[in-house]
Parts: C-alpha cells; structure tokens; sequence
C-alpha cells in the first residue's frame, strides 16, 4: 500500500517544499511542484535515486602527493613556508569546491547526498587547524562521498582508517604501552553511543584495542609492533580485540542505533522527538543492519516529520542558509569568496568545526554579531553586488575584524578566526576586481508580471516555511511598489527577495 494513502495528512506543497528543503537545501518551484503532483511515495523514491553530481578532482592532488612524500624537516624555512603556503591555498581551494558543489546540486538525490556528506563531516568533525593535510581533508571529503547513503557499520570500520581522524585524534600516537585515549573515547561518546553508554575501563581498553592504527607517510597503516595484542575487555565481553573488533563491539550495543537515529532526526526533523518515535525507527534501522538509507526514509516518511510542531520550526545553519538561498534563488556572478565570508561571519566554515563535538546548531546559531551577518548577507542579495568591505578580494586578505567572545558567545570562535587568518592571509593575495553583482535568476523564480499581492504570496510560498501575516504582506507590497518606482521591475523583485529574507520565519526551515 502506498505512503499517501494511509498516513493522516494531505500530501500539498507546504509539505513537499517542507521535505526538499529539509533533505536538502532548498526547492525550486518546479521542484516543489514536482514533488506535490509525484506524492509522498514516488517523492522519495526521487530523493533516493542515484545522485548524478561526483565529487569535484582537485587540479592540485597529483602535486599534493608528490608534496607530501618530501621529508619538510629537511627543507629550509624558506621551502617548508613556501610548501605551506601551498597547502593553504589548496585547503581554501577545497573548501571552495565543496561549497560550490552544494550549491550547484542539480536535483534533490544530489541535494541529500550532500547534506548527509556534510552530516558526516560534522559527525566526525576534523578541522584544518590540527589537519592541514589537503590531501587527507580531500580523501575524507571522498570518504563521506562515497558512503554517505551506505551503512553506518562501514563507514564506522572506514573512519578508525581515515588519516585526517587518525591525525586529528591522535590515534598516530596511540601506540602499546603508552595508549591515547582520544579516538576511542570519542568513538563511543561522539560517534555511536553517548555518553553513559560505556565506562571508563571500556575506554581504555578500547584505546589498547587502536594501538598501532596510525600512519605512515600520511596514509593509513596498522604498525604491528606498535599494537597491545594482550587480552582485553570492553563491554564485560574478553578477547584479543583489534580495531575493528571494537567497532563491532560497539554495534553490538543495542544504543547505538537509537542515539544515531536521534542525532538524524535531530539534524533533519527537530531537537525533541518522541522515545516512542525514536525506539520504533532505531529498530528498523538495527534490523537493516545499519542501512542509512534506510533510516532516512524511515524519518522522512514518519508522520512527525510532518506535524505542526516540526515544520518549520528549525533554525537554519549557516551552510542551509547560504547554499539554500543560492540555490533557490538561482545566484550568479558571485565568487565563492563572498559564500565563504559569510559562512565565516555566520560561523561555519566547512572543516573549521569549533572542536572536536562539530557545530552544535539551533539557537546557538543566534546571537548579536551572527545576525547581524544573517542580515548583512540579505542586504547584498537585494543590492545585488558585493561590497569591498564583504568581498576580501578587494582588500587583498581575508582577514577578519577582532571578536570578542562576550560578542560571539563561543569561546573557541575567537581562536578559529585567528587561525584561519595566519593560516589563509598568504594564500589570499589578488588583483582586486570591481564589485560583482549578486543576480538572481528572478525570472526562473517567478513570473515578474503578476500583481503585486501575487508576487508577495507566491514568493512568500517559496521561501518561507510560515505563513505570512497580512501585515507583513502590506508591508512587502508596500516595499516593491516604492523599489518599483525607482527601480527596473527585475531590481524590484531582487530587492523584496532581500526584504523577505530580512522577515524571521527566513532564518527557519
């Protein structure tokens, strides 16, 4: 029996634009469209088909390589800071090309792809502070590419393997006789289970168990010497236990599905969901043997998912914002330095997580300064350039102005700037070009010629997840009629996209 027919609620475009722009980041209005006529069940059979967008090849990884096989300590400080200046700029490169890709997903299998690959990377967050490694960033970019809709146990075996984690957690120092307790506490509290969900001695013995799991030469490889191959007991269960015999100890825990079941739902659905929602989906997913795609249908076709108090109740991230809104709208002629700037005032840069525990989201995306930025990123939408004092191309760095934690509230911001800034001021410097506009595709958005009501109510469908009241609405015809008398028609509209952006139901999906 199909979805649509047994679930108590009307498939309608409130709900399709609520589940493409949840799974992704963000829905065309042919793809809203699409979605409504399809209904629920042949929705997700889209959302689940083959993505057709592979990740990017840097022009730099065959250099990168060959880079990274020099002995640096043998090299001049001249040549080592040259090298990386290098790797800064192939690092900025990366990141660039990843933001791009989000944005440039050509259909909603692609948007999910993504915004699990982008899960994963906050999941198992890694920064490029402690890893400035391209190569490695690059290869665990391609990990969680690769396995991002595959099963949880492979990609848990995959990430004590991962060079950029090994380095990152210290497990490269964790070595038979003198074990670093880093990756294997954080496996089980981070990544699997939560916290009370294991003890002290199932860490220990479970950082013995990833001895000798490090790296050669910046690559994966197991140092037989360096392993404690005695007898260990993790979860009351004793043996001779290796890396990956932890990993399926911890599997084994009947906690781990429900804690990742909920850390899913967190990120697509909302922060408070029912045990008894929890419970039954965790058991389909345990019972796929860890299927991801199995647990993302489960919550994408749950009817929670599609309750009042879900819909349009989630603040954005930064990442949802800025690639949700190029994406919707259509952006052209930005650099990509204009979305990394704002992504950094907002707070996410990918791979420069304020700690190990990744971005914590909800309303810690919300204080004074970050809003500020929220709205400043509206404001160049509706003026349709980019400033110079947004664009750091036009200043030759990307420096930032001094934080102050009392101003961002986080206390690690202040050191993640910082390092961004010693980090990427060398590989910044550049012509300054004249400002590019920001130009929506407004014409693929909307028909410009319809009334002025109509414009309002039909955009506000788009890109809003709540209904306008009728004072907003009055305000926002208000707002185009007087843009429109001094003004193109096409500016116009640019400018009441910009004034709806600066409405609070924006900020929320």
């Amino acid at each position: 029996m199909a979805l649509d027919s047994v679930y108590p609620f009307d498939w309608d475009w409130e709900r399709a634009r609520h589940l493409l722009f949840r799974a992704g980041f963000g829905g065309h209005p042919e793809e809203i469209d699409d979605f409504k006529k399809r209904g629920l069940t042949e929705s997700l059979s889209a959302l689940f088909s083959t993505p057709s967008q592979p990740l990017f090849v840097p022009d730099w990884l065959s250099e990168e390589e060959d880079l990274r096989s020099q002995q640096m300590k043998l090299l001049s400080q001249p040549e080592r800071q040259k090298i990386q200046t290098r790797m800064g700029e192939h690092l900025r490169d990366l990141i660039g090309e990843w933001i791009n890709l989000m944005i440039a997903s050509p259909t909603p299998a692609d948007m999910l792809h993504q915004k699990m690959v982008f899960f994963w990377h906050n999941h198992f967050a890694t920064s490029t502070q402690k890893v400035n490694q391209p190569v490695a960033i690059y290869k665990q970019l391609l990990l969680f590419q690769d396995k991002a809709l595959a099963r949880f146990d492979d990609l848990l075996h995959s990430i004590i393997r991962d060079p950029a984690m090994l380095r990152y957690l210290d497990n490269d120092q964790n070595r038979k006789g003198k074990p670093n307790e880093n990756l294997a506490r954080e496996l089980m509290e981070l990544f699997s289970l939560g916290t009370g969900s294991y003890t002290e001695k199932d860490i220990r013995e479970g950082a013995r168990a990833l001895t000798g799991w490090g790296l050669q030469n910046f690559q994966f490889g197991f140092q037989g010497n360096n392993h404690d191959n005695d007898v260990k007991t993790i979860f009351g269960q004793t043996g001779n236990f290796d890396g990956d015999d932890f990993i399926d100890l911890i599997l084994g825990q009947s906690q781990c599905a429900e804690f990742m079941t909920r850390k899913v739902w967190t990120y697509f659905a909302s922060d408070s969901p029912s045990s008894e929602t929890i419970q039954h989906i965790a058991s389909e997913f345990r019972d796929s043997r860890y299927e991801i795609k199995t647990l993302l249908r489960s919550i994408f076709s749950h009817p929670d998912f599609y309750s009042t108090d879900v819909m349009g109740s989630q603040i954005k991230s930064p990442i949802q914002l800025v690639v949700g809104t190029a994406r919707t709208l259509g952006l052209h002629g930005t650099n990509i330095e204009f979305f990394r700037r704002m992504l950094q005032n907002m707070g996410q840069v990918p791979y420069m997580p304020p700690n190990v525990k990744g971005w914590l989201g909800g309303r810690n995306w919300i204080d004074t300064s970050r809003l500020v930025a929220r709205y400043t990123f509206a404001d160049n939408v509706g003026e349709g350039k980019v400033p110079a004092e947004i664009d750091p191309r036009q200043k030759g760095d990307l420096t930032l102005p001094a934080m102050k934690v009392s101003e961002t509230q986080d206390p690690h911001m202040e050191k993640q700037a910082a390092a961004t800034q010693a980090m990427m001021k060398e590989t910044s410097k550049m012509e300054a070009p004249h400002a590019l506009p920001v130009h929506i595709d407004v014409e693929k958005l909307i028909d410009p010629n319809l009334s002025p009501i109509a414009l309002v109510d039909k955009l506000a469908s788009i890109l809003l997840p709540l209904s306008i009241t009728e004072t907003e609405r009055h305000q926002l015809v208000d707002k185009f009629n007087l843009a429109r008398s001094k003004k193109s028609q096409i500016e116009a509209l640019q400018q009441l996209i910009a004034a709806m952006m600066l409405l609070p139901a924006y900020q929320l999906c």
